[in-house]
């Protein structure tokens, strides 16, 4: 899903308009992102291995399918192996000077597995940072070496949507590992102040992913991305509402991967922009 957001953000929004980045480098900066995201899932399902233990013993893989010392070998390798393409792409570009930018990814999806995801708030803004930058890191070069004429105005609601979507889904997940959160010291949000708070934080950030498609849809003059806006809008809303009055068991999870359908419907109006 990465690799496919970054392929349409560039193909229909900075392909056309004379971007610096080529093919090539399209290829070599999709794969040190999808190397970092891979990198962080394994660090991720590291940190929680007493908590998968519990809230998700079908999917337990760091000391369970998988040993400890294997899953950390990996980390590294795929790390080291992002890090030499990233410095070769910065060569490429002449941006050596902004390696820093890969260290902070790579160790500031570390610092949210081992500190940050157990915090209130934080952990789920710095996540939610992440998948937003994973479409803004495709029109960096062009940001930092002043081509800032090839950026279009969706590419910025593009970031927003990543932003929102993820925040509310993060918190989702949340309400639906409260047990193994709470039995591991895990303070979330929804841990430290209750799971009424946390679906009111859902719902706050839920209105606000249906204002900001609200705007971009009155940016639209194609009258299919109107519509498919208006039923993202109508699934938010009807997310919102199964999250309060449902009295289903699992309705975290169901809710949860119908986030996940809005964020591929909304990346998928990148092929009729």
């Amino acid at each position: 899903m990465v690799a496919a957001i970054q392929v349409l953000v560039y193909m229909r929004l900075l392909y056309h308009q004379n971007s610096i980045v080529n093919t090539g480098d399209l290829v070599l900066l999709v794969l040190i992102t999808v190397l970092i995201a891979a990198g962080g899932y394994i660090i991720n399902d590291y940190y929680d291995r007493d908590i998968d233990r519990i809230n998700k013993p079908d999917k337990w893989i760091v000391g369970n399918t998988l040993s400890e010392k294997k899953a950390l070998q990996v980390y590294m390798l795929i790390s080291l192996l992002g890090g030499v393409l990233s410095f070769w792409l910065a060569l490429r570009f002449g941006l050596s000077n902004y390696m820093f930018i890969y260290l902070i990814a790579v160790g500031g999806l570390w610092l949210y597995s081992s500190r940050l995801k157990c915090l209130p708030v934080a952990g789920n803004l710095w996540v939610s940072l992440f998948c937003a930058a994973v479409i803004l890191i495709v029109a960096l070069p062009d940001l930092i070496l002043g081509n800032e004429e090839v950026i279009r105005k969706e590419l910025w609601f593009y970031i927003g949507f990543a932003f929102l979507a993820t925040w509310i889904r993060e918190v989702v997940k949340d309400l639906e590992d409260v047990e193994g959160d709470e039995k591991n010291n895990c303070k979330t949000f929804v841990v430290k102040f209750g799971i009424k708070p946390g679906k009111i934080m859902a719902t706050i950030i839920g209105l606000a992913l249906v204002v900001l498609i609200s705007l971009w849809e009155d940016q639209q003059t194609n009258s299919i991305v109107k519509f498919v806006l208006v039923v993202l809008q109508g699934v938010v809303m009807g997310s919102i509402g199964f999250l309060w009055w449902s009295k289903i068991e699992n309705v975290y999870g169901k809710i949860s991967q119908v986030i996940k359908i809005i964020m591929l419907a909304g990346t998928s109006l990148l092929l009729l922009i």
